[in-house]
């Protein structure tokens, strides 16, 4: 038998042997504070909408969120080293996620909590990016709306702003009137964010330039948005056919709220969602399913923070659907 010379000199007999010596593999060299950086980007769009309509109020939002957020992070790593670094940005994106989907009036200590269950209890409690198992800022907004209800009101919050569009929002109008609220917005205001909503959650058309920019980096994949969408206006158009006086129609549910904003930037979180192509589909399209159902059988307003909160308990679940190998059929 032929002897093989193996990459160290060592004499080898056995054909099976495999040459095992370092290659010069390429190196990506992107980390996560460039990913969160282009996070951050993508939400541009939306922010200087917001600041357009609502001016110093939603800059202060925007503000305490990112400084509160970034001064507990520091904080927790001087008291908890771990590899979940200030320095990658997630808390600045996070923060970012997180006012938007806060009130424009929201109080300081209010925004502090939010920062202080979002980075402690959602990220930094489980080990930071990578490993926290629902999504920080989704989580605390949660706890906001639970805890303190009146004071996550968005309508509440807009009543004295000079907007000549129907005051109230537009899925609270829906539980009140049912499909007949429809008549009473205009579409291109609910394309801009002329509506009432969270800090800039409703900004639409903005947030869509923000998904698209993600997308065309490949920062997040197609497939949980398009199966998210998909179950939505399925599902409103299934409960549109069957209750037409209650229900509006499947346009209306995704021109309203923060229904996009969930799609695009909530549901694409890197650490909670799915891996798997076909996996991010169904994680997408059952997220889109429960949202239509906690706004039309719930007593909540919206329910997108919720319907993100149930939809990732079963991403780990669907991800052990998992793609065939090719190539070993005989093995």
């Amino acid at each position: 038998m032929q002897e093989i010379k193996m990459y160290n000199d060592t004499p080898a007999t056995d054909k099976r042997m495999l040459d095992v010596a370092v290659g010069p593999h390429f190196r990506l060299g992107t980390g996560l504070a460039s990913i969160y950086q282009r996070w951050v980007i993508a939400l541009l769009p939306a922010m200087a909408a917001s600041l357009y309509y609502f001016g110093p109020a939603a800059l202060r939002v925007f503000s305490l969120c990112v400084g509160f957020s970034v001064i507990i992070d520091l904080v927790a790593e001087k008291l908890a080293p771990s590899r979940d670094l200030t320095s990658n940005w997630s808390s600045v994106s996070l923060a970012l996620l997180l006012a938007f989907m806060l009130p424009v009036n929201a109080p300081w200590w209010l925004i502090l909590i939010g920062c202080f269950f979002m980075v402690v209890v959602g990220k930094k409690f489980f080990g930071g990016v990578g490993a926290y198992p629902a999504q920080p800022a989704v989580l605390a907004v949660a706890v906001l709306q639970l805890s303190w209800p009146a004071r996550m009101d968005y309508t509440g919050a807009l009543k004295d702003l000079d907007w000549p569009v129907t005051m109230i929002e537009p899925l609270r109008l829906l539980k009140s009137l049912g499909a007949s609220a429809e008549s009473h917005y205009n579409w291109l205001d609910l394309l801009i964010g002329r509506q009432v909503a969270g800090t800039a959650e409703g900004m639409v058309l903005f947030l869509l330039v923000g998904g698209l920019f993600l997308l065309m980096l490949r920062e997040i994949q197609w497939q949980a948005p398009a199966g998210f969408f998909i179950g939505v206006f399925a599902t409103a158009g299934i409960f549109h056919l069957y209750a037409p006086t209650q229900f509006a129609s499947p346009l209306f549910y995704l021109l309203s709220g923060g229904t996009v904003f969930m799609g695009l930037f909530l549901l694409t979180d890197h650490t909670n969602s799915p891996v798997n192509k076909l996996p991010l589909f169904l994680y997408g399209l059952l997220a889109g399913i429960l949202l239509i159902f906690i706004r039309g059988y719930s007593k909540h307003v919206d329910g997108m923070v919720f319907a993100v909160l149930l939809a990732g308990l079963a991403a780990p679940l669907l991800d052990m659907i998992k793609p065939k190998v090719k190539g070993a059929e005989n093995v």
